[in-house]
């Protein structure tokens, strides 16, 4: 009896020393420049927060020129340029049959920009994406996907327009169209939700967690799938609240199965376009003043055996609602050399420019601030002033890694430049979304939505209704006491789902700094909760009686003859209890735009 045990026991060890080690994904770089953007008229593209491939053609999305570019898809040199204008804020791009070129005003609209211009579907997109089989186009509304005939007319679902997701999708961004199935990043839940709609087209069939401890962030994300073999990938935010996120490209197989991450991520990606040519991926650097279009190769599988499927790469469930795997550790199978001179370039980077690092740390006795702050772009006109998004935030800590008293009040300070133009924006009421789900606010005041960010806080359980210990932060554009204020809704579900707005008072003040935001937070949080962290990135263009606003915008204080200038960009003060106040002055640079 024993000797069949020995015998059975060995031969299970040998079975697992031979099995084939789990396949990893390698889309190796092929070129971080696919596209030549030196050659007059493009110059420089500032946001290049989308790309799509089409016959004969790479086009690429110039977000603050209000234009598409088109390259040749040989030697990638400038062809041409589409101008999208009246409608501003190019952002996602979808080729469809017969050479139809679509593009996603940012939260805004789709335009069908070839062969014959059409607007249509007005309800925030933040993706669009074409099936190749019959040409219908799959928007990404938020809280749904909407679908359209080549003619722009929607799909119906019996006698109301087809609503894929509508009820189980909370904040989604970017969509993705394979065969049957419809892929959208839901950044409420943090996973990729799969629909067929030929099945069920509210519920989804599959989720996708993402690799092992979930995606980081898929606010602003994208989504593409490989056409040689059903592989998506997902764009995940590294950095969220960043002003130059880093962005991991993640792989997964036609089953969900996590296989790796591309190896190099792209910089400034939040949001990033991602269009595939045969098996070779396109992907941009998208929050990026000196945007790039990055070329990856084919997938391979790298280790010891394994075929591409992803198949010893974990277990993938799925079903409704069910969970397609936790793979390997994300990046496992980055280049060392590739990672290393990343690595260095942004290391570079930073030391040349102030304005890119990443937070500024001062301390007061025990107590630790770590204060961000930043813009973009940063090339801007000399006079006048362009659309920019300020990014702010502050986390803190204490050096013996004891409790930090509590945060009582919060005061930025915005240089001079910045200017403030809520005019024509809807007003949202703190009424109107307080006590709320992210859902139902923003179904509330999403015409009024101006930025969003993240919090975090130590909780204390007691009579009062405990505040959330972590979340995300949506701002809105409303009026405290009669003056112009920025509603930051806070939710979360840790310890229990509860909801609070946080409002920032926006005054005038003069000298240096001439914007200022105010909030009090012991009329917010009580004696629930220290709040330990918070970001808010802010900025929106629109329009309001035929004309464009941008709610923050900026220019470059350089004298005449210098290429750029340094100035304080932001001045910010902490408040806590017992009488401790910690403030520093954050000093950043920009450039010219233009002589």
């Amino acid at each position: 009896m024993r000797r069949h045990v020995l015998a059975g026991l060995c031969a299970l060890l040998a079975t697992l020393a031979l099995a084939p080690a789990p396949a990893q994904a390698e889309r190796g770089l092929i070129s971080a420049n696919a596209v030549k953007t030196s050659v007059s008229p493009p110059g420089q593209i500032e946001d290049a927060c989308g790309v799509a491939i089409g016959p004969g053609a790479i086009y690429v999305s110039d977000y603050y020129h209000q234009r598409v570019l088109v390259f040749n898809p040989t030697s990638r040199d400038y062809l041409s340029g589409i101008a999208t204008e009246p409608v501003d804020g190019p952002c996602g791009l979808a080729t469809g049959p017969g050479g139809t070129l679509y593009v996603n005003h940012w939260h805004r609209s789709v335009v069908r920009l070839l062969p014959t211009e059409l607007s249509f579907d007005t309800a925030h997109s933040t993706g669009v994406a074409v099936a190749q089989a019959d040409g219908r186009v799959y928007v990404d509304d938020r809280t749904y996907v909407a679908v359209y005939e080549p003619s722009a007319l929607p799909v119906m679902d019996g006698s109301e327009p087809l609503r894929i997701g509508l009820g189980t999708l909370g904040d989604a961004y970017g969509v993705a169209v394979s065969g049957a199935k419809v892929y959208v990043a839901d950044a409420a839940d943090n996973v990729v939700k799969v629909y067929e709609p030929g099945v069920d087209p509210v519920n989804p069939v599959a989720t996708i967690t993402g690799p092992l401890g979930g995606f980081t962030s898929l606010v602003d994300a994208s989504l593409a799938v490989d056409p040689t073999n059903g592989h998506l990938i997902v764009v995940d935010n590294l950095q969220p609240g960043f002003t130059h996120p880093e962005a991991a490209l993640q792989e997964f197989d036609a089953a969900g199965v996590y296989l790796g991450r591309a190896s190099n991520k792209v910089i400034d990606g939040e949001p990033t376009g991602l269009a595939f040519s045969g098996s070779n991926l396109f992907a941009t650097s998208g929050n990026d003043e000196e945007a790039r279009v990055f070329q990856f190769g084919p997938y391979t599988v790298s280790g010891f055996g394994g075929s591409g499927s992803g198949s010893s790469a974990g277990a993938a469930a799925t079903g409704p609602g069910g969970a397609m795997n936790q793979g390997p550790p994300a990046g496992s199978t980055a280049s060392t050399g590739s990672t290393a001179s990343t690595t260095a370039r942004r290391r570079a980077r930073k030391a040349k420019d102030p304005s890119a690092s990443a937070s500024e740390v001062v301390q007061r006795g025990r107590l630790r601030v770590a204060f961000e702050a930043g813009f973009t772009p940063r090339k801007l006109p000399r006079s006048g002033a362009a659309p920019v998004r300020l990014s702010v935030g502050a986390r803190i800590s204490t050096a013996d890694g004891s409790e930090a008293p509590q945060l009582r009040r919060l005061t930025i300070a915005i240089n001079r430049e910045g200017r403030f133009d809520p005019t024509g924006l809807p007003v949202c009421r703190i009424s109107d979304i307080e006590p709320a789900t992210t859902e139902n606010a923003l179904e509330a005041c999403r015409d009024s939505l101006v930025g969003q960010g993240t919090f975090n806080a130590k909780v204390r359980l007691s009579r009062q209704s405990p505040f959330p210990s972590e979340g995300k932060v949506f701002a809105f554009n409303g009026r405290l006491h009669g003056h112009p204020a920025i509603l930051a809704h806070v939710y979360g579900t840790e310890p229990v789902p509860t909801s609070y707005t946080l409002p920032f008072e926006v005054g005038r003040t003069g000298g240096t700094f001439g914007l200022v935001l105010r909030a009090s937070l012991p009329q917010v949080t009580g004696n629930a909760a220290h709040i330990t962290g918070l970001s808010l990135n802010l900025g929106r263009s629109f329009r309001y009686r035929g004309k464009r606003h941008s709610y923050l915008s900026a220019g470059c204080p350089a004298p005449k003859g210098f290429p750029g200038a340094l100035f304080p960009l932001a001045k910010a003060k902490l408040a806590f209890a017992g009488g401790k106040a910690i403030s520093t002055t954050l000093t950043r640079n920009c450039k010219v735009r233009g002589r």
